[in-house]
Formats: C-alpha cells, sequence, structure tokens
C-alpha cells in the first residue's frame, strides 16, 4: 500500500468499486473512539509504570496530562535509581512531559550500560536502553546491538522479539541493525490468520499493537518498508481497532501507539472508502460518489487531492452506468 501521495487511491477507485470494501479496513477509530481510548488512558497515577502508559499513552495521540507539573514530581517521588524497569518508566515518562528534567548521578548511568549485557533478560536491556535515550545519556550502539542479538537467540517468544525491535529503534543508525529488522518479517508468519478479516498473535491484542507500533517505529528508523503486505496490514487494523473499551491501561497504551504509527509512518497510509449517500446506481442516477479517508490524525479524515496541506474533504465522483 502507498505511503503519502495519493494516486494509488484514484486508481483503486477507478479500476473497481466492487474491490473498495475488500481491500479497505473494516475495523477503525472514529473521533468518539479516540476519546474513548483517551479516557482509558487519562488516569490517576497508581504506580510509576502507570504513569508511563497515561502519560506516553496521551502523548502519541497528541495530547497531555493534565498537570504536567504534578505528573513530574509524582515520577522523581517514585523513581528507583537501582532499578531498571523503574529508572525506564521514568526516564520515558519525564520526557513527554515539558520541562521535567530528572538528575542521573553516575552510579545510575553505570547501572544502566552494566544492565546491556547478553546476560540481561531482552527486558532489562530494552529499558536500560530505553532509560539512557529517555534520559539523553550516551551508549555504543554497536555494543548494545551485538548483546541485544545474542540475547535474542536465547529468547526466541513474541514478546521479547517485539521489544527487540522496541530497543534496536533506539540505537544509532550507524549500528547494523539489519538482523533486528528482519525479524519483522518472521514474527509476521507468526500472526495468526482469524477468519481472513484479522491477524493477530496468540498472545493478545496487546503484543499485536505493540507489533505495529514497533514494526512501523524501527522502519522509519532505518528508513526500510516494513515487510508487511497491504492485505496483511488491513487485517492488523482490523485486530488492533476492534477492541473500543479498555479497562487494561497497558492495553489501552498498545493501541494508542499503534494508532500513531499507522498515522506518522512513512510507508504505509490505510485508507477507507466509502460511497456517500446511495451506492445504488441506475439509468437515471448514473453517478456513484466516494468519499476517501485516511488513517491520519488517528480518526478518519476525508482525503485530500493534494499533498501539501492539511486533509480537506472532497468527493470523488465518476459515471458507472450510462444511457446509450
Amino acid at each position: 500500500m502507498a505511503a503519502p501521495g495519493y494516486l494509488s487511491f484514484f486508481i483503486l477507485v477507478l479500476i473497481s468499486v466492487d474491490k473498495i470494501a475488500a481491500l479497505t479496513p473494516s475495523h477503525y477509530f472514529t473521533l468518539h473512539d479516540v476519546q474513548r481510548l483517551q479516557n482509558s488512558l487519562d488516569r490517576p497515577f497508581s504506580d510509576l509504570e502507570g504513569s508511563y502508559y497515561t502519560i506516553v499513552g496521551l502523548n502519541q495521540l497528541g495530547g497531555k496530562v493534565a498537570d504536567e507539573k504534578a505528573a513530574c514530581n509524582f515520577i522523581k517521588s517514585k523513581l528507583d535509581s537501582d532499578n531498571i524497569d523503574s529508572l525506564f518508566y521514568a526516564a520515558q515518562g519525564s520526557q513527554a512531559l515539558a520541562g521535567c528534567e530528572i538528575a542521573i548521578s553516575n552510579e545510575t548511568r553505570e547501572l544502566l550500560l552494566e544492565a546491556i549485557s547478553e546476560d540481561s533478560s531482552i527486558t532489562q536491556i530494552y529499558h536500560a536502553v530505553g532509560a539512557l535515550n529517555g534520559f539523553g545519556l550516551p551508549l555504543a550502539s554497536q555494543e548494545a546491538l551485538t548483546a541485544l542479538t545474542s540475547r535474542l537467540s536465547k529468547e526466541e517468544n513474541i514478546l521479547a522479539t517485539i521489544q527487540a525491535l522496541q530497543t534496536a529503534s533506539y540505537l544509532s543508525q550507524q549500528a547494523d541493525l539489519r538482523t533486528i529488522v528482519e525479524e519483522i518479517e518472521d514474527l509476521v508468519a507468526r500472526l495468526d490468520d482469524l477468519g481472513g478479516v484479522y491477524l493477530q498473535f496468540e498472545e493478545g491484542l496487546e503484543a499485536t499493537a505493540l507489533f505495529v507500533a514497533a514494526t512501523y517505529r524501527l522502519s522509519d528508523h532505518v528508513g526500510t518498508e516494513p515487510a508487511i503486505k497491504e492485505d496483511q496490514l488491513i487485517q492488523l487494523m482490523n485486530a488492533v481497532f476492534s477492541k473500543k473499551n479498555f479497562e487494561i491501561l497497558s492495553e489501552a497504551f498498545s493501541v494508542a501507539c499503534a494508532a500513531a504509527s499507522l498515522s506518522q509512518n512513512r510507508y504505509h497510509l490505510p485508507v477507507i472508502a466509502v460511497t456517500e449517500g446511495s451506492a445504488a446506481v441506475s439509468h437515471h442516477q448514473p453517478i456513484l460518489t466516494v468519499s476517501g479517508y485516511t488513517k491520519s490524525n488517528f480518526s478518519l479524515n476525508r482525503i485530500r487531492m493534494d499533498s501539501n496541506s492539511s486533509p480537506t474533504p472532497f468527493k470523488l465522483e465518476f459515471p458507472v452506468a450510462r444511457t446509450e
């Protein structure tokens, strides 16, 4: 599926109206759905991990917490400088807040660097690298990649591989990230096809949404189109956006990240095409009007006819029945 630039959409419509339903997602978010997702994320903080999901999740949707200063103070009060996970949540959460700076000692920096080892789990490597990135501290990307690759050969499960993708997106583009990028195609092959409508990991919605987010973030980072076919992307969208209500905060966070990646990536721009008014055509009504929508700004916007301005409405009308 083509990224920005809409010629492919027009060609699709002009070739065959019958193919529209087959080539467009059956599940997507309306503005109301996005608001519900924001409400699911916007909860009182209970712990540092929860604050990370709320702050970063809202940020992914273009929003922010109501009181950023209070959020920053909460992060500082809950931070355990001797815990890698705590440092990750604090670093990434504070990075998404305006003017929230956390001082890190040399001892804490060394703790994070020492955690980037093949003796650490992939989760620990991911959190250590993400913490260093969030705090704006340097690291040796090639050494981190070596540790990550070595550990990945020992942890061949879905979640660990997704975290490897997430980790690689923090590393320098000068590092040879190809071995990690190749994991995208392997993960696609491990998705379960549910009735030809959904593609989802056995691990559930959260893992699937995190995979989508990690894939497009890493692909944008390295400048390589992800190994996902058009029909696979649509099935992934159907799986990710099929759920509208969220009780689990981490699940809402994962969907917000997936929505952001699908709205902002450079390679695949999902398009929804619907008929405007009646789809019936006849001798007396030979014109069919189709409205196009892009998955932009996390909800449906009518597709624009040029690529230089914000989305504006249009209607594409063309004859599908002719009088003789």
